[in-house]
């Protein structure tokens, strides 16, 4: 908790825990996600952008001591996730359209280790998380062949694949730094845990809500996960039913300490959701109100 990484706009800022002076920042464009190792040697930012310009669509590598990047890496598509092993030797990411891919880097260089195939027809891989060793790395997508993957560093086609039902996207996934264990949830308001040797959850869970975040416990006993229905939902395994908290707003981010002793959760405040219906499906839904958010000059004004 000494070290602090932020993109706030389009700049990338570096903390300590003692001041909120930034110890350095550099602008960067527009980003998904930002990561830094356990150690707080490295740090990283997966950029959105256009094929076109060489300037977007980067996964950005910085050491602690500098604003200057190590290297970057331009994709076709934005870097939807990025997330490092614990000391920062190997990088885990996923892409957008029309890349769609997932991949592991090496601190030393901005040569891919791993590119996968193509992991869906025409729909993001949402999340890419990386264990604490660099060994295994599992996405999250939206697919029919499978939108959960896992991937063992030095092999090019998945160890397993899941497909969620109704083929729900997987827009929360979580892996423990052990590699071990894996908790997803989806659109459809499934929750589930894996462990790394099977395709097949070894518990789940289902909510009437759109699912957006998840963390899952080291020990990979429980997990938490939120989404629209303005609630925390504390899930273990073992159990049918689990413990609700409420919110004011969509719980779009969690995170559960490496003690499974205290869970963060953050909200996220106008966040639109399109998604095909699984019922009603030749009715149409006509829209006659638009609602506008305040201009971006008004923000945080009463």
């Amino acid at each position: 908790g000494s070290k602090i990484f932020a993109l706030i706009g389009s700049i990338a800022v570096r903390f300590d825990k003692n001041s909120n002076k930034p110890i350095w920042k550099t602008e960067v464009g527009n980003g998904y996600n930002v990561a830094i190792s356990k150690d707080g040697k490295y740090m990283a930012v997966g950029m959105a952008g256009s094929e076109e310009n060489e300037n977007s669509n980067l996964l950005i590598l910085w050491s602690v001591e500098s604003e200057k990047p190590l290297w970057k890496y331009h994709s076709s598509g934005n870097f939807h996730d990025v997330s490092l092993s614990s000391d920062g030797s190997y990088i885990g990411a996923s892409t957008g359209c029309p890349d769609r891919k997932a991949y592991i880097f090496s601190k030393e260089s901005n040569i891919p280790i791993l590119i996968s195939d193509q992991l869906t027809r025409d729909s993001p891989v949402h999340r890419g998380k990386i264990s604490a060793d660099g060994n295994y790395l599992a996405v999250g997508s939206e697919s029919d062949a499978g939108a959960i993957f896992l991937f063992k560093k030095g092999e090019q086609q998945p160890i397993w694949k899941f497909p969620t039902q109704n083929g729900s996207s997987v827009r929360a996934l979580s892996l423990t730094p052990s590699g071990n264990y894996i908790g997803a949830a989806t659109f459809g308001g499934q929750a589930y845990i894996f462990e790394s040797g099977s395709s097949q959850p070894v518990a789940s869970w289902i909510v009437n809500e759109d699912l957006g975040g998840v963390d899952i416990s080291n020990d990979g006993t429980f997990i938490a996960t939120g989404g629209t229905n303005k609630k925390l939902h504390i899930f273990e395994k073992g159990k049918t039913t689990g413990i609700e908290i409420s919110f004011n707003e969509y719980v779009e981010d969690i995170d559960i300490s490496g003690n499974g002793k205290y869970i963060a959760a953050g909200t996220g405040g106008s966040v639109y959701f399109f998604e095909s219906f699984n019922k009603d499906q030749n009715k149409v839904f006509p829209c006659t109100t638009i609602i506008e958010p305040k201009p971006q000059e008004m923000m945080g004004k009463r």
